[in-house]
């Protein structure tokens, strides 16, 4: 059984207005509503208390899991930050290098003081004559984080890295949503867009297989995989009997193609040993020799 509390969040302020009909109203279609509903709608006022209150949920009961959320840089929180000294940052001052500090803070809503960590990146320095200042000034882009964990837990360093590792894990619906088209289509005719879902999930998984036998090291998006794709200058030569296709591969990608379609073999031998191959054994790819000249 699910223990957590459920958040609903909704618009901004305002009254909503519900109908029950019968059915969706097809295009220039009237219907009679059997039932009509008012209740109150709002995401800003609505948001900040679900937040108290699913951080309060959390912090009942000792054995319940406890919570990382990033905070939005509002303003209440740009001066929590700006009122650091600088000798509570941790970590050097230098362009690109993250920086680390932790603070206790009790945002309008909360009905405590909780546990935040701070990040900040030195972005560069605005010279005080462009800046219209007496000294130069520093830009620097900030993150927020609260949390329950205390410090022996996890450090400021860990808070940060643990919230980076979980939000990797929401990449991969990004990439269906943006580079795989699940963002906006939808038909009136439910099955038919299950189907097409499920034809499209289907071509990027074994996208994403061939990319990862092809790259077995790290994780390729599917924009960044499209060379793998790209068709590859070749000619076909006759001598005799024998046959070649030699294929123009400079550098030495051809090595990396090369292993990476054996790969491909081996997994079809072990995963489907139903299909036979005319090979009595997985190809050599002898064919994949680097150019010259």
């Amino acid at each position: 059984m699910n223990r957590h509390p459920k958040i609903v969040v909704i618009g901004s302020l305002n009254v909503d207005h519900t109908l029950r009909v019968p059915h969706i109203p097809a295009p220039g279609e009237t219907l009679t509503a059997s039932a009509t509903f008012t209740c109150l709608g709002g995401k800003g006022a609505n948001q900040a208390l679900a937040a108290a209150r699913v951080l309060a949920w959390h912090e009942a009961q000792p054995e319940r899991p406890h919570y990382l959320f990033k905070l939005r840089l509002t303003a209440n929180v740009r001066r929590a930050l700006a009122a650091l000294p600088e000798s509570a940052w941790q970590g050097p001052a230098q362009r690109g290098v993250l920086q680390v500090a932790e603070l206790e803070l009790q945002l309008p809503g909360w009905s405590r003081s909780r546990r935040v960590v701070a990040g900040r990146r030195l972005l560069g320095v605005i010279p005080a004559e462009k800046a219209g200042a007496f000294w130069d000034r520093t830009r620097h882009e900030f993150e927020a984080y609260v949390t329950n964990l205390d410090v022996q837990q996890a450090s400021g360093w860990q808070i940060v890295e643990l919230y980076r590792k979980r939000a990797d894990t929401e990449n991969v619906f990004d990439e269906l949503k943006h580079q795989w088209g699940f963002d906006g289509f939808c038909s009136r005719k439910k099955n038919l867009t299950a189907l097409a879902a499920r034809l499209g999930l289907l071509v990027c998984n074994l996208w994403h297989l061939f990319l990862l036998l092809l790259e077995p090291g790290r994780h390729v998006e599917s924009k960044g995989g499209r060379r793998w794709f790209l068709l590859i200058a070749g000619r076909l030569t006759q001598s005799g009997r024998q046959k070649q296709f030699p294929i123009g591969v400079a550098g030495a990608w051809w090595q990396q193609l090369k292993a990476g379609y054996q790969r491909i073999c081996r997994w079809l031998e072990q995963t489907a040993p139903q299909l036979k191959s005319s090979h009595a054994r997985a190809p050599d790819f002898a064919f994949l020799k680097p150019t010259t000249g």
